[in-house]
């Protein structure tokens, strides 16, 4: 599995960085030619993010989820919270930097243990593919800390963690567009795991 990882770190690392070049290399053509004008207006529409855009809000609502209700007949009445977001904004050459949060407020009728609020904090890195911020292939590395319960169940505490990350988005309206992903994720002492984030929505400024 450790192999795995380091591949596919390799794998995302390699082709966003060859990605990177390849637009950064072109043809010399005299500075007041057409073809200088379109390269000069390609480049600055890539390095700004297609449209001047330099900011990006994301909703993770996969897990996302406000819940009031009974696991049983004769349980006790239960209210889960569980929300993320994060917050990117973009530096140049498809590069984008930022942060990743999320809480989760879990009462003992779920744990089975203690109540517990675990959180999420993580500094996330994206390369984009595409100029167009809003239509883009994108891939993503994350580290941080992940809220966890402890094995005993008696409350949570926080591990260190990251998540490799591949995915793309679709414009729908305005600055809006759907934008799935598909998670690799390792959390502390944990067996990797899989991700599949197909509710999640960017508004791109």
């Amino acid at each position: 599995m450790n192999k795995l990882i380091v591949s596919l770190a390799t794998l995302v690392l390699s082709v966003s960085v060859a990605h990177a070049k390849s637009k950064s290399t072109g043809t010399v053509v005299a500075k007041n030619s057409p073809t200088a004008e379109r390269s000069y207006a390609s480049s600055e529409n890539f390095f700004s993010g297609g449209s001047g855009s330099q900011h990006e809000f994301t909703t993770i609502l996969t897990r996302g989820v406000l819940t009031s209700e009974k696991a049983c007949k004769d349980c006790d009445t239960a209210t889960v919270i569980d929300v993320g977001a994060s917050y990117s904004h973009y530096l140049k050459d498809g590069f984008q930097v930022g942060g990743e949060a999320r809480i989760q407020l879990l009462p003992k009728e779920v744990t089975g243990g203690d109540s517990a609020t675990l959180i999420d904090l993580l500094a996330v890195g994206t390369y984009n593919f595409q100029s167009d911020l809003k239509n883009a292939f994108f891939a993503k590395l994350g580290l941080g800390l992940y809220g966890l319960l402890k094995d005993n169940r008696d409350g949570g505490e926080e591990k260190f963690g990251f998540f490799l990350s591949a995915g793309k988005r679709f414009a729908l309206w305005n600055n809006v567009s759907y934008s799935p992903e598909f998670r690799l994720v390792k959390k502390g002492d944990i067996d990797m795991g899989i991700e599949v984030a197909v509710l999640n929505f960017s508004v791109i400024w």
